[in-house]
């Protein structure tokens, strides 16, 4: 995981908070939004309402090896709740969404984790993906406004988006793939094999959102891969524009699961090294 100059400062932050005046550390759920938003005359803050708040821990399940956790949501009438599980090269992530609401609700969920960039990084992507639709978060990049395909993983000569880089000083850029047939995306060192891999049944998350911050926004280098039900990062948007998120029904609970594996392997590339990952 990445971590700002100065090292990790831990403090709580307060509901509608926005994303910059957090700690900036670890892995963030963003639910039923991603980006700041008004939906359902309910205003939705930057990153979604669960990643201020606190979370209530299930005590009885460390028992059985596993840690849940879960949250009523402060804004909209939603539960949510998440068990983390380790397997040896493997962490699962199981989720659980439950509505208290008697009308439908649309949300979209993603994770948020930034990762550093060391020399040798890789993204690999399925090699279906050959286009990607561009979020707002575009700076000092050149390639288009919300909305924008571009063609993938070099969409501008000089360009090379699978690389991490860019072809201009302190850029950054936030991209999501095309609805996927296989859940799968990783960074992969080309030197030391190092990988860290998230898997995902595409019935449940089909879509890939990716943050490369390359100076571009604080300064800061980083890499984000978000699995996630929908896009682009403002619900509203998901809704009636891109058409690309979940809705649960009235009193309904749905689930969804991801994998996140970790291990060296200097050997494969490309699908056949995506392959290998089972969901």
């Amino acid at each position: 995981m990445w971590i700002p100059p100065g090292g990790p400062k831990y403090f709580r932050n307060k509901t509608g908070n926005c994303f910059p005046d957090g700690t900036l550390v670890g892995a963030d759920e963003c639910i039923p939004t991603l980006a700041e938003c008004q939906w359902r005359d309910l205003k939705l803050p930057d990153h979604g309402e669960v990643w201020t708040e606190a979370w209530v821990l299930d005590e009885e399940d460390l028992e059985n090896k596993k840690v849940t956790v879960s949250i009523d949501m402060p804004i909209s009438p939603l539960k949510f709740k998440r068990t983390l599980s380790l397997e040896v090269e493997r962490v699962k992530f199981d989720y659980t969404l439950t509505s208290k609401s008697d009308e439908p609700l649309e949300y979209i969920w993603a994770l948020h984790p930034m990762m550093a960039i060391e020399d040798g990084d890789r993204l690999i992507l399925p090699e279906e993906c050959e286009t990607m639709r561009l979020d707002a978060t575009v700076i000092n990049c050149g390639l288009g406004d919300r909305g924008t395909v571009i063609k993938w993983p070099a969409p501008t000569e000089g360009i090379h988006l699978d690389k991490l880089g860019f072809n201009c000083e302190n850029g950054a850029v936030k991209f999501f793939t095309d609805p996927l047939t296989l859940g799968r995306a990783a960074i992969h060192n080309q030197h030391t094999g190092e990988y860290i891999t998230f898997a995902c049944d595409t019935r449940e998350l089909n879509t890939f959102g990716v943050w490369i911050n390359r100076g571009g926004w604080g300064g800061y280098h980083h890499v984000a891969i978000e699995p996630s039900n929908g896009a682009p990062d403002p619900l509203d948007l998901a809704v009636k524009e891109w058409k690309r998120c979940s809705v649960l029904g009235p009193g309904e609970s749905c689930s969804w699961s991801l994998s996140i594996y970790v291990g060296i392997d200097k050997e494969l590339e490309g699908d056949e090294f995506l392959k290998k990952f089972q969901h």
